[in-house]
């Protein structure tokens, strides 16, 4: 065969590229000198994944993972043939000539053929069941059903042995056909996006968090042992995420446990003629073992489509440590019961455990690495553009930036995680000296200069990809031992007598700090006050509880932008009521019961929405500062008669908070029903109340009343005031006051409406509870 010249024929295509693409790939067009053109081999949609450098060459399909070095290797893979065929018609269009080899046969054009069978989903009623065998295969191994949210039938995957020993997957969908309308079940594909293994699970348990698996086999393996979370799968495997719908996982809290594979490096054709042993070569990296690497690209779709989603990746072994796609379905056949499936679970990917406070260390990237990306830069006239997707793409992928990036998803925080490249870099929260240092560190390392504001953008973008909440990571780690102790906390170690109320106030108080973190947002309005003389250790016994999430500084209920100061809070006090106190009632109900907080942060560009995540906490010496006349439902008061042990209840904290978010999983309660309310904490609260003389006052008055009366006949006969100082606040202060002591307002309508009080019925005391508001639904649910 004579020696063909591919160098010289690509170089004379490069100098004609313009002309020549065109040719090829007609109606695309030249970004900076990359030619962006849909690919005709695919149902590309638009423009901007398939490139071609008009100065190298080099061109790549981003989808797809397709790439090549030059325009022979293009020419052949956009008509399907070899390289020298391709190289000998690349030089007959460049008027090269090339010694002729014996003619091959002319390769019959390649036609896709379209089946005139449509996918319908679901499948209707009346479809009947699947295919009983496949015409080829035979009966099938395993059957799983694919349903969707109204657990309708969406199609089937039939798994069968083939004669090799291996197994191989078919789908089945109810199909119609396009021209003849006759319907039955076809051993075709799911449309894509193709919908999810699980569908059904997910709709039924909105709340509860998804672990996200390989293959329906292992959807199914622990599904009985696991009914704390909603397991689901997708169609297809590793190489087929781009055609799944990951919508209904919008938003969700995800567990992502990859497949544990064990591949290697491939032998070079250098080695395969040297016999080298394929086992003697090194694992693949885990981020390009292909389940882990199929796991990190959902997880960026995911976050990427909604911020709000929240992805985990469980810590598998590293790649050899177990047999090659070990997985959930492997972890039960080997005997993983429930608490070792959980054990094995709690411990996910965080960005790092403890941070290095140690001074940075520089590493260059190698020639090899950083040729491989910049390739893919934007460049304009040989130099780098100093636009957003350069600063992006450097961070990701320069090795000097390697896990220092994630955002701390409790406290709205670009962080960094190990420190930065540039000199002095340290770990901590990033700010605008971070913004200026790495705009500077690109100028010399990559010279060009983009601005603070560019790198500021590609930093919070990389970092919101590694997202992570400390607090949930924190609950989600803890292992309760099974002693009770929720409901006595108090009683041990701050001296409150176990009651009724004590007991619930312990427990509900822990519950809804627990719910408030794995689901912000929550309703959950009350504040727990600690009451008791100066020196009894209230405030510690808080910040023992919030521990390094815990907050006191002054609030400005009047101020927006002061409530930054919540931000990356958990558990946060009031001392001494501070700002809370000096607040009107109707303000505290409205703070208390907000779930979302707006505010901008420090150093924030915009102004965000914050779904609270956190929970109150307050402490007085005082005995009467309850404002609000209804009696102040949302204040938990408790009465510290001792000094707090704070170093007891320190060394059980772990264990509180794992009973409480045991107890969480399980659905348990964590707010008074209207009659709990009524009975239990309406005493409470209502002797905190600030003292108004004029339920003295009136008391006897309404005592002796056997008829309806109005507000001013309580004023001028009761407490014999002018009617000229009956003022607006002093109404709403007799009318308090009047529904303390029992009294029904009622309404009556003659040619004008009046407002009319019904004293409390005869022998029965005059009740001083007043009306439990607030209480939500006919049970007091508080949403």
């Amino acid at each position: 065969m004579s020696r063909i010249d591919f160098k010289y024929i690509a170089d004379a295509a490069l100098s004609r590229a313009d002309s020549l693409l065109r040719q090829w790939l007609p109606g695309g067009k030249v970004e900076g000198r990359e030619y962006s053109v849909v690919n005709p081999l695919r149902g590309d949609g638009k423009a901007g994944s398939f490139k071609i450098n008009l100065d190298t060459g080099l061109w790549s399909d981003f989808a797809t993972g397709d790439k090549g070095g030059d325009l022979v290797s293009l020419y052949a893979y956009l008509h399907g043939l070899k390289q020298d065929v391709a190289a000998r018609e690349v030089a007959d269009i460049c008027g090269i000539d090339v010694p002729k080899d014996k003619p091959e046969p002319k390769k019959p054009d390649l036609k896709v053929v379209k089946t005139p069978w449509k996918p319908i989903l679901p499948a209707p009623a009346d479809a009947g069941p699947g295919p009983a065998a496949h015409y080829a295969r035979g009966k099938p191994q395993k059957i799983w059903t694919y349903l969707d949210a109204n657990k309708a039938i969406n199609g089937f995957v039939y798994r069968f042995e083939t004669s090799d020993g291996g197994k191989e997957t078919l789908p089945v969908c109810y199909c119609e056909h396009e021209e003849t309308k006759q319907r039955e079940w076809r051993w075709l594909s799911f449309p894509e996006p193709r919908p999810l293994y699980g569908l059904d699970r997910l709709a039924a348990n909105p709340n509860l968090p998804v672990l996200l698996v390989e293959g329906e086999k292992c959807a199914d393996a622990a599904v009985e042992l696991l009914p704390e979370l909603v397991i689901v799968s997708w169609p297809g495997g590793s190489k087929a995420i781009d055609k799944a719908d990951w919508s209904p996982l919008y938003g969700r809290d995800i567990f992502a446990w990859a497949d544990c594979d064990a591949q290697r490096e491939k032998l070079s054709k250098d080695e395969k003629a040297l016999g080298v042993d394929p086992l003697k070569k090194p694992f693949l990296p885990e981020n390009k073992q292909p389940g882990m690497r199929a796991m990190l690209e959902i997880g960026a779709k995911l976050i990427e489509a909604d911020a709000k989603t929240r992805f985990r990746l469980i810590d598998i072994p590293a790649p050899g440590k177990k047999p090659n796609g070990w997985d959930i379905a492997d972890a039960v056949a080997d005997g993983m019961k429930a608490e070792e499936l959980k054990d094995f679970m709690r411990k996910t990917r965080k960005p790092a455990a403890e941070p290095s406070k140690s001074k940075s260390t520089r590493q260059e990237p190698s020639g090899k690495d950083r040729e491989e990306f910049t390739n893919n830069l934007l460049w304009k006239k040989g130099e780098l553009v100093a636009c957003l997707a350069n600063v992006y793409d450097i961070l990701l992928n320069d090795p000097n930036w390697t896990g220092v990036l994630a955002y701390n998803a409790f406290a709205y925080q670009v962080v960094k995680l190990k420190p930065p490249p540039y000199a002095d870099g340290t770990v901590g929260e990033w700010d605008e000296q971070d913004d200026m240092q790495t705009a500077m560190w690109m100028t010399r390392k990559y010279c060009f200069a983009p601005s603070a504001a560019l790198t500021a953008s590609a930093a919070e973008a990389i970092a919101k990809s590694n997202s992570f909440n400390p607090v949930q990571d924190y609950l989600t780690a803890l292992k309760w031992d099974g002693t009770s102790r929720i409901d006595e906390w108090l009683c041990d170690y701050l001296g409150i007598a176990k009651t009724d109320y004590s007991t619930r106030v312990a427990r509900w108080f822990l519950l809804g700090m627990v719910a408030r973190a794995m689901k912000p947002g929550v309703k959950f309005d009350y504040c727990l006050v600690l009451e008791g003389e100066q020196g009894r250790l209230k405030s510690t016994a808080l910040r023992v509880l919030g521990g390094e999430w815990f907050g006191d500084t002054d609030l400005d209920l009047n101020n927006k932008d002061s409530m930054s100061a919540i931000r990356g809070k958990w558990l946060y006090e009031f001392a001494e009521l501070g700002s809370l106190a000096k607040s009107e009632a109707t303000r505290q109900k409205s703070f208390l019961s907000r779930q979302i907080d707006e505010f901008r942060p420090v150093y924030g560009r915009r102004e965000i929405r914050s779904p609270r995540q956190l929970c109150f906490g307050g402490t007085t010496n005082d005995w009467e500062w309850n404002k609000d006349p209804t009696g102040g439902r949302r204040f938990w008061p408790i009465k510290c008669e001792i000094e707090v042990d704070h170093a007891g209840l320190a060394e059980v904290r772990d264990q509180l908070f794992a009973e409480a978010y045991s107890l969480f999983i399980a659905g348990e309660r964590y707010w008074p029903t209207g009659d709990e309310q009524r009975a239990i904490f309406d005493p409470e609260q209502f002797k905190r109340t600030v003292a108004d003389a004029y339920i003295d006052m009136l008391h006897n008055w309404v005592d002796e009343q056997y008829k309806e009366f109005t507000l001013a006949d309580a004023a001028l006969d009761c407490l014999k005031l002018d009617a000229s100082k009956l003022t607006r606040d002093v109404q709403t202060r007799i009318g308090s006051a009047l529904r303390q002591l029992g009294c029904t307002k009622i309404e009556k309508r003659t040619h004008i409406i009046r407002h009319w009080y019904k004293p409390p019925p005869r022998n029965e005391a005059p009740s001083t509870a007043g009306n439990a508001q607030g209480t939500g639904g006919p049970d007091g649910i508080p949403f």
